[in-house]
């Protein structure tokens, strides 16, 4: 029987071809925009932003979450001694093609927290696709001990003197409406800052902010970029807590266009620390993880 695990992530736009076919893939998805409005919203919207979009993104080469993501599955299949693919949601490799080379399928979602617009969304991909073997899902880890002391030990590995710092860790914003109809999205995230405060005890502060909003209705809050208002002639370093593989996010958002934000401001010194990836560490616990549900 053919057996492997299928790591599921959101997608990254590579060229400007594949952020339209992102940008539509992601407002026709139902766990977005739940209302029969996205039919005409998502062909405007992919249609008429990825140009503008695109020149952004080179700013960065394009995502490298692919890359990145790939690394990561091969190194894990060379741990695991066991085949190991990834799927996108919104951009290839699609998660149909994967699923049609095997009986038996353990997936596992690369969001630490549950969101119904993340690892739901995944999951409906999967449920759609009407695979007939053999399949476990992977929780959201968010709480789990060892992958907190990893997040707390990479950031302490990379600065020294934290009692100088303010810590933020910023996390893809949702719509406000999301979190009202139940999803746990920003309990959970609140629940993991709090094990990492009990980790990271000589930080000057540490919060939580939400980054990427747009349109006009209230996203989730405190705003990343209100937030960075407060610290001026300050130490500030960000930490993406919503992510396990660096993506436009991270390198474009906080690495770049935040990073402009915080010199207009006048903080003394923003830092943004990369994301897990393929790190031996992230490695090691993953493969853990995997492990602990890969039994009989």
């Amino acid at each position: 029987m053919a057996k492997a695990v299928i790591l599921l992530n959101m997608g990254g736009a590579r060229s400007a071809n594949e952020l339209k076919t992102f940008l539509f893939n992601m407002f026709m998805d139902k766990r977005i925009i739940n209302s029969p409005i996205r039919y005409l919203l998502a062909p405007y919207i992919a249609q008429k932003r990825y140009k503008k979009v695109w020149k952004n993104y080179e700013l960065i080469g394009g995502s490298r979450l692919h890359i990145l993501t790939q690394s990561l599955a091969n190194k894990l299949s060379d741990e695991l001694k066991m085949p190991v693919e990834y799927a996108m949601r919104y951009t290839r490799p699609k998660l149909k093609s994967i699923l049609q080379k095997y009986d038996e399928v353990i997936l596992l979602p690369l969001y630490p927290q549950y969101s119904t617009t993340t690892v739901e969304s995944s999951l409906d991909d999967f449920k759609q696709q009407k695979f007939t073997g053999k399949s476990k899902i992977i929780p959201p880890f968010y709480w789990h001990k060892d992958f907190n002391r990893l997040i707390s030990s990479q950031i302490l590995s990379e600065i020294k003197n934290p009692e100088t710092y303010h810590l933020i860790f910023s996390a893809h914003g949702l719509p406000q409406s999301i979190i009202d109809n139940g999803d746990p999205y920003q309990q959970q995230l609140e629940k993991q800052v709090h094990i990492l405060k009990t980790l990271l005890p000589a930080f000057k502060s540490i919060k939580l902010a939400y980054q990427s909003r747009f349109g006009n209705k209230p996203w989730l809050q405190p705003y990343l970029d209100e937030s960075l208002a407060d610290y001026k002639n300050e130490k500030v370093i960000i930490y993406p807590l919503s992510f396990m593989i660096d993506n436009s996010e991270t390198d474009l958002e906080l690495k770049i266009e935040y990073a402009q934000l915080a010199r207009k401001i006048g903080i003394k010194s923003y830092k943004v620390i990369s994301c897990l990836n393929d790190s031996p560490q992230a490695v090691q616990f993953l493969s853990n993880l995997i492990r602990q549900y890969d039994t009989p």
